[in-house]
């Protein structure tokens, strides 16, 4: 069979399967897990993926545009789409400057390196970071020779905890906070850029799961130094790898700039002359172009994402097992990456949080583990404190310890669904906590594939 009309066919059945009504769903009773019907099942219901894909995009504008791309040959340079994207990006954020990059993390470096005016050449101080967060809030720094300061986050949001930061800093040494907008919520901005202004030191968001979030004194990107955001595949707004520092310092902004661009000034640039030590950091136009049409709809799907959001969590706290984060009541807006909750096996018949999972898994919801180690346990940081410990220095952090034993998400794209979708997810949830309280021998029968 021609490859693209299997494509073609699969897609219909998909579109088709997708839609049908539910086949005797089982909201109540034996769990799925222990012999009993599901309530979702996934092969034929499946949850939206990490793209919003179709034909109709495609020929609705996705595919045009890349053809433009592919029929001019500018692949990379001039990078006019890419130029395009981050002024728009940079306008939403309520940014003066925006520097499309490859990924998140190299958005990172860059922003750090450009404002501490670091070349990466030999140890250049200590940046305080969360302790709970991906890998790439801790290596970005170390890519540029900058030791991590490991410190504890807030027990009822998970965000960086502004008191544990003032007492981490060391005068001499300490250069820069790295703000999480852990999940999608953003930090304290306010106390954290208060702590910074009065010890002198750069302060730099990490807003890769944070996209369109805003806090009480402007949008995420726009409440440090700089900001970095990411486009990976996972992310609300994507193009599969990708993403972009924004800055309202016009000198952060050209160094960032000379450091992507090979050490190139920007304005001056010519194809032989390099002023500054930098790096080649630049995306492609197909990226570019991509954002550029998914941007179109950012909005109108975190709206949609924002309801289920609040939904999901007025339904779960009732449940008890599940106990949502605070959402500060500064945040004008939440990023909703994802829906972070702490699993409470007290209300589930204490079956343990692998169980709990396996179990919900099985009733078709899109329940996962969270971070399951912090940064300061990861392998590769434990490795680097013994060859290296002038990098690495971790506080005390007993809420991130206690946070990795005991949170699981639902992923973003699952906050796309449809209402009677999410309310698959409760009817599985409250069918698992129900059972296993009334049946506490049962939770040893569950096997964990």
């Amino acid at each position: 069979m021609n490859h693209t009309l299997r494509q073609v066919l699969t897609f219909a059945a998909r579109q088709t399967l997708g839609r049908m009504p539910r086949l005797r769903p089982s909201r109540v009773g034996r769990p799925a897990i222990l012999g009993g019907g599901s309530v979702r099942d996934v092969r034929i219901r499946p949850w939206p993926g990490p793209y919003r894909n179709s034909w109709l995009a495609w020929w609705g504008g996705a595919g045009a545009a890349f053809r433009r791309v592919f029929l001019t040959g500018a692949e990379g340079l001039p990078q006019t789409l890419q130029k395009e994207f981050a002024n728009r990006w940079a306008r939403y954020c309520a940014c003066r400057f925006g520097l499309f990059l490859p990924h998140g993390t190299d958005a990172l470096r860059l922003a750090l390196a450009a404002a501490l005016d670091h070349d990466g050449l030999e140890y250049g101080g200590e940046v305080i970071v969360p302790n709970l967060s991906f890998i790439a809030t801790a290596t970005a720094p170390l890519d540029r020779r900058l030791g991590v300061a490991f410190v504890d986050v807030e027990p009822d949001t998970l965000n960086l905890d502004p008191v544990q930061v003032a007492e981490a800093i060391r005068p001499g040494k300490t250069r820069a906070i790295v703000a999480v907008h852990q999940f999608g919520q953003p930090a304290d901005m306010t106390r954290l850029a208060s702590i910074a202004r009065r010890h002198g030191l750069r302060l730099i968001e990490d807003a890769a799961q944070a996209h369109g979030a805003i806090w009480e004194t402007g949008p995420v990107g726009s409440l440090g130094d700089a900001a970095a955001f990411s486009f990976q595949s996972s992310k609300n707004l994507n193009c599969g790898e990708g993403g972009i520092l924004t800055t309202n310092d016009s000198d952060i902004y050209e160094r960032a700039y000379s450091l992507h661009n090979a050490g190139r000034t920007r304005g001056r640039e010519t194809r032989w002359q390099h002023e500054e030590l930098g790096w080649n950091c630049r995306p492609t136009e197909y990226q570019a172009s991509l954002l550029l049409h998914r941007f179109r709809r950012f909005d109108e799907e975190q709206q949609k994402r924002a309801s289920n959001f609040a939904y999901l969590i007025r339904e779960l706290s009732s449940l008890g097992c599940l106990q949502p984060l605070r959402v500060d009541s500064r945040v004008k807006r939440h990023g909703c990456y994802m829906l972070v909750l702490r699993y409470r096996a007290e209300y589930c018949g204490g079956l343990d949080i692998d169980r709990f999972l396996a179990a919900v898994q099985r009733e078709g919801a899109p329940i996962y583990r969270c971070y399951t180690c912090t940064l300061s346990q990861q392998p590769a940081m434990r490795k680097l404190q013994e060859r290296r410990p002038k990098y690495i220095r971790t506080l005390p952090t007993p809420v991130a310890d206690q946070a990795v034993q005991e949170i699981v998400y639902i992923p973003g794209t699952a906050l796309l669904a449809a209402k009677r979708d999410i309310e698959d997810i409760i009817a599985a949830v409250s069918k698992v906590a129900s059972w296993f309280s009334a049946n506490r021998s049962d939770a040893q029968l569950v096997q964990i594939s």
